[in-house]
């Protein structure tokens, strides 16, 4: 049976008398419903770490909208530093990376939701779009995106007319191998595409 001492005991509180009835061990549930016990030990490792470092601290007044922009671009920084995803991670079958950056969202988001989709949108999807869609020649940008993170990717989905939904998506990227480029064609204003997901401000 596995050793879940790591997971902490609930506080102490009004629903301590409903807990004691209870036929199960909530460990044992909470392992169940996660799958993986080295993805819940990573799960408890990253809240641990950013619960003691003073850039996670939560402020009792909503900071100004800038201001709420600059922590999480400086708190995404911090993430990367620490270095949450392994060599053995970024090795590991694709369906194994997948649920490990998965598992550093959702910790992540539990934090502050910004962070989690600055990660998903700039590093994981964009990332993963490399390694499925490119060729050996795109492949040298994976490491540079998501083991060194030198760049954080945009996403243009939403257009005017009718924001996210990608089946009625109209402007279109037709490669023209004669100039060895794509040609952009937006057939009017209705299909611009806007509100870019990461494009915009950073430090």
């Amino acid at each position: 049976m596995e050793d879940l001492s790591f997971v902490p005991d609930l506080p102490s509180g009004p629903l301590d008398k409903y807990r004691k009835t209870a036929s199960f061990d909530w460990k044992r549930l909470k392992l169940a419903l996660e799958g993986d016990i080295e993805l819940l030990k990573l799960k408890y490792k990253i809240w641990q770490t950013l619960e003691k470092d003073p850039l996670f601290a939560h402020s009792t007044v909503s900071p100004p909208v800038e201001e709420q922009k600059r922590i999480t671009q400086l708190q995404l920084k911090r993430i990367n530093d620490y270095k949450f995803h392994t060599k053995e991670m970024v090795n590991s079958s694709y369906s194994r990376r997948t649920r490990t950056i998965m598992t550093i969202n959702e910790a992540v988001q539990s934090l502050n939701p910004s962070v989690s989709v600055k990660m998903a949108i700039g590093i994981y999807l964009f990332s993963n779009a490399l390694l499925s869609l490119g060729t050996e020649r795109h492949h040298k940008y994976y490491e540079a995106t998501f083991v060194d993170r030198e760049r954080l990717a945009s996403f243009a989905l939403t257009e005017i007319a009718h924001g996210s939904d990608a089946r009625l998506m109209r402007t279109t990227a037709t490669y023209d191998p004669q100039h060895k480029q794509f040609v952009i064609h937006t057939p009017d204003f209705e299909a611009a595409k806007c509100w870019v997901g990461n494009l915009g401000k950073t430090l």
